[in-house]
């Protein structure tokens, strides 16, 4: 019968090596009672002899559990030999010393050495007593090596499955780890994607609430239609950032929801992206080409996402018109944004997470983010594979 154990997964580990530890407790229990019982025989017969084979035995036992194997070992096995010298009948030491060879093979002993040791001193001690070592005359001194040897060997297979289980339990757990780890990278591989995305789609939405606001402010004592119109354009980019940041976040949320979010940016969206940077008044000289040749899908992220983050860049540190050249072919990807840094005075640092962003996503691609500052003029270039190869 077999059963499952609960620390290792899925490791069916039977009964009986799952209880190697109680079956120690009961050897020992047999042992104690026996050197018992011999005690009690040599005590009513008045004979030293008896009482002393039978104390190194049970001196050998506990040595040979708890403190020295190999000491412990020799005692036991020193056991029937002091009764078989001493004139004692040593039948029952020699049993004695076999239950405890199994003991000491269990508790980590060598098989082969102690059944031999202990058969060896079992034949010498049952010849010795018997004055003979013939087979047809005194089959007991046969018996008694069989045994200790038989004994023995049981203890050490028991051990070894004991050992062998214990390390499929260890690699069971070790799998399950291994498992969970790659699990948990897995998912803080995708949490990292989901905050980059966050920031670079955030960051345009708030670029166009902001240059919309400062129109609205230029308009507002000039022409109150444009005005109003700028304004109904940041509100509807402060919706668009809610509503992103909404799906964001019901994917960052344990539960079931199975609404379905709209699909990752791709390079074919950025001239709708240049658009829009127009639109909300961003000057953009742009040249765009080969946005119709296929791209794998991380390259395709990458180049809306670098765009994005230049332009977004352009408009928060910039002025002036931006150049923007974004040039695809079967080979490779170029982006490259140049702009002129700001000369009204305006801190124009940031924290630095739009060109790590940016680099990330190069990276990411199989590429490489190159930038250029001479504390007047800004670019920035990334460098791509457009083989659906390099596709990771």
């Amino acid at each position: 019968m077999t059963t499952t154990s609960g620390t290792a997964g899925r490791v069916r580990v039977p009964l009986w090596v799952r209880g190697t530890n109680a079956l120690e407790v009961v050897v020992l229990a047999v042992v104690g009672t026996a050197v018992a019982v011999e005690f009690v025989i040599a005590g009513i017969g008045l004979n030293p002899a008896g009482l002393v084979s039978a104390a190194v035995i049970a001196a050998g036992t506990v040595i040979g559990y708890r403190y020295a194997p190999h000491l412990g070992l020799a005692l036991v096995a020193a056991g029937p030999l002091v009764a078989a010298f001493t004139g004692w009948l040593p039948t029952h030491n020699w049993s004695i010393a076999c239950f405890a060879a199994f003991l000491l093979t269990l508790r980590g002993l060598s098989g082969l050495l102690t059944g031999l040791v202990v058969g060896l001193a079992n034949f010498v001690a049952a010849g010795w007593y018997a004055g003979t070592l013939s087979v047809e005359l005194n089959p007991e001194a046969s018996i008694a090596a069989a045994a200790a040897l038989v004994l023995a060997a049981t203890g050490s297979a028991i051990r070894g499955q004991r050992q062998y289980f214990g390390e499929l339990e260890q690699r069971a757990r070790d799998a399950i780890a291994t498992r969970e780890a790659a699990v948990d990278r897995s998912v803080a591989q995708e949490r990292l994607r989901i905050a980059r995305d966050l920031h670079d789609s955030i960051g345009h939405e708030i670029a166009v609430v902001s240059m919309r606001l400062g129109a609205a402010e230029v308009h507002v004592t000039t022409d109150t239609e444009a005005a109003a119109e700028d304004l109904r354009a940041a509100r509807t980019s402060v919706q668009s950032v809610l509503r992103e940041t909404q799906e964001i976040l019901r994917v960052l949320r344990v539960g079931t929801d199975d609404k379905v979010l709209a699909p990752t940016p791709d390079h074919g969206r950025v001239a709708a992206l240049v658009e829009s940077y127009q639109a909300a008044g961003l000057e953009i000289n742009a040249v765009l080409s080969g946005l119709q040749h296929p791209l794998p899908r991380n390259t395709s992220t990458a180049v809306f996402r670098i765009v994005q983050e230049a332009l977004t860049n352009a408009e928060r540190h910039g002025e002036g018109p931006v150049s923007l050249n974004v040039s695809i072919d079967d080979d490779s990807v170029l982006i490259e944004a140049v702009n002129l840094r700001r000369s009204d005075g305006r801190d124009t640092s940031g924290g630095g997470n739009g060109l790590v962003g940016m680099r990330e996503r190069a990276e990411s691609a199989g590429g490489r983010l190159v930038t250029h500052d001479d504390g007047r003029i800004f670019s920035v270039k990334a460098y791509l594979p457009a083989d659906e190869g390099e596709e990771q």
